[in-house]
C-alpha cells in the first residue's frame, strides 16, 4: 500500500521529469529559432564576455557614488588602454616572427619530412617517397597536373560561401560586440531588477538565490579562465624565450589562447615547442620544453587557478571533455568556448530542481551541493583573508527593492 509520503514523492518525480522534458523541447525550439539568426549570436556572446569582465569595475565605482554611465565609460577606457598597450608591445614581435616563419616554412617542412623518415627507418617502416617542398613546386609547375590543380582549387572555391560568412561574422563581432557590451553593462542593474520583478512572487526569493549562485559561478569561471590564460601565455613565452627557441612568442600566445579551453593550452604549446626544437635539431631543448610546460601546468593547477577561480562548479573531467566534444560538433570553436559554462549552468539548475522538487530539500541549502568555494593555499598568503567572488547577479543590489527579503551569506 502506497502511503501519502510516497505518493507525494512520486508526484514530485513525475513533475520534475515532465518539467525537464518541457525544458528540453523548449531549448530545442529556441535553438532552432536561434540558428535562423545565428550571425547575431557571436557578437552577443562576446559582448556578454566583455560585460562579465568589466562589470566589477563599473559596479565598484557605482558603489562609491560614481554614476553608472561614468563608471561604464571608465571601464571601457581601461580595457581599451590595456588592449592597445598589449598590442604595441606584442604586435611588432609577432609580425617579425610570422615573417620569419613564412620565409623558413619550406625549410621547416623539409626538415620535418626528414625527421619523420628517420623515425620510420629506425622503426623499420617504409614510408615511401617523400614530398619535399621542391618536389611539390615541381608538381605544381608541371603542365600535365594543371587540370588536377584546377579541380583542387575549384574544390576550395566551393567553400567560399563559408569563408565569406566567417569574415562577415568576424566583422560583426569587431563592430557590434563593444557597442552591445556598452549598453548591456550600462543597463545591467535595471535589467536585473526587472527580471526579479517579472518573477512570480511565490518563487522570487528562490529564483534570486539560484540566479545569484549561477551568476557567481559563470562570472568567476569566465574571468578566471581569461586571467589564467593570460598568465599561462606570459609564462610560456618567457620560458621559451629563456630556452632560446624561435617563434617563442607565437607558441606562447597559442598556449595562452588555447588555455581558454580546459586541458588544451599547455599540451598544445608543449607539442609545438617540441616540434620546433626537434626540427631545429635540438633534442635537449625539446626535453627541456616538455619539462617547462609540465611545470607551468602544475603551477596553473595548484597555484594560479586556486588563487583566481575561488568558486568552482563540481564537474568531473569526463563531463568537461564530453561537453567540449559536443560543443565543438555543434558550434565549432565558439561551441568549445561556451560548452563548459553552459554545462555548469545546467548542472546547477538541474541539481537544484532535483534536490528541491524531488528530494524535498530547502532551496537555501540545495544549491550548495553544486558549487565548491576554493581558497588559495594559506602558505601563499601573508595573513588570512576573507574571499568574496564578485557576482554578476548580485542579490545585495536587489534587496534594496525588497527590504524584508532574507539576507544571504556571501561565502
Amino acid at each position: 500500500m502506497i502511503d501519502g509520503r510516497s505518493t507525494e514523492r512520486l508526484r514530485r518525480t513525475a513533475l520534475t521529469v515532465w518539467s525537464i522534458v518541457g525544458i528540453v523541447l523548449l531549448i530545442a525550439l529556441v535553438g532552432w529559432a536561434a540558428s535562423q539568426v545565428r550571425i547575431i549570436w557571436l557578437p552577443l556572446i562576446f559582448a556578454a564576455g566583455l560585460v562579465i569582465i568589466l562589470d566589477p569595475i563599473a559596479t565598484s565605482l557605482e558603489r562609491v557614488g560614481i554614476p553608472r554611465l561614468v563608471g561604464t565609460i571608465f571601464a571601457f577606457v581601461v580595457f581599451t588602454g590595456f588592449v592597445v598597450a598589449a598590442g604595441f608591445l606584442a604586435v611588432p614581435t609577432i609580425q617579425s616572427q610570422a615573417s620569419d616563419f613564412g620565409q623558413r616554412l619550406p625549410l621547416l617542412y623539409d626538415e620535418s619530412v626528414l625527421f619523420v623518415q628517420d623515425v620510420g627507418e629506425n622503426l623499420g617502416l617504409d614510408l615511401g617517397p617523400a614530398w619535399t617542398s621542391e618536389s611539390i613546386g615541381d608538381w605544381i609547375s608541371d603542365p600535365s597536373n594543371q587540370e588536377t590543380l584546377q579541380s583542387l582549387l575549384g574544390g576550395f572555391g566551393s567553400g567560399a560561401g563559408k569563408l565569406l560568412r566567417g569574415v562577415a561574422e568576424t566583422v560583426a563581432v569587431v563592430l557590434l560586440a563593444p557597442v552591445l557590451a556598452f549598453y548591456l553593462l550600462l543597463d545591467l542593474p535595471r535589467s536585473k531588477r526587472l527580471i526579479v520583478e517579472l518573477t512570480p512572487e511565490s518563487i522570487r526569493q528562490e529564483f534570486r538565490h539560484v540566479s545569484s549562485r549561477v551568476g557567481t559561478a559563470v562570472a568567476g569561471f569566465v574571468r578566471g579562465q581569461l586571467l589564467v590564460a593570460l598568465i599561462v601565455g606570459v609564462l610560456s613565452s618567457i620560458a621559451l624565450l629563456i630556452l632560446g627557441l624561435p617563434f617563442w612568442l607565437i607558441i606562447g600566445l597559442a598556449a595562452g589562447l588555447l588555455n581558454l579551453v580546459p586541458f588544451v593550452g599547455p599540451f598544445v604549446g608543449g607539442a609545438l615547442a617540441v616540434i620546433v626544437a626537434l626540427v631545429e635539431g635540438e633534442p635537449s631543448k625539446a626535453i627541456l620544453a616538455v619539462v617547462l610546460f609540465t611545470i607551468i601546468q602544475q603551477i596553473d593547477n595548484h597555484i594560479i587557478t586556486p588563487m583566481i577561480q575561488r568558486t568552482r562548479v563540481l564537474l568531473s573531467p569526463l563531463v568537461i571533455v564530453l561537453a567540449l566534444i559536443v560543443g565543438g560538433s555543434i558550434a565549432g570553436l565558439l561551441g568549445v568556448l561556451v560548452a563548459v559554462p553552459s554545462v555548469a549552468v545546467i548542472r546547477i539548475v538541474a541539481g537544484h530542481l532535483w534536490r528541491t522538487r524531488v528530494l524535498g530539500e530547502p532551496w537555501e541549502q540545495a544549491i550548495e551541493s553544486s558549487i565548491e568555494v576554493v581558497k588559495p593555499p594559506e602558505r601563499l598568503l601573508s595573513r588570512p583573508t576573507r574571499f568574496q567572488e564578485p557576482r554578476l547577479f548580485d542579490t545585495a543590489e536587489l534587496r534594496a527593492t525588497e527590504p524584508d527579503a532574507p539576507v544571504e551569506s556571501d561565502t
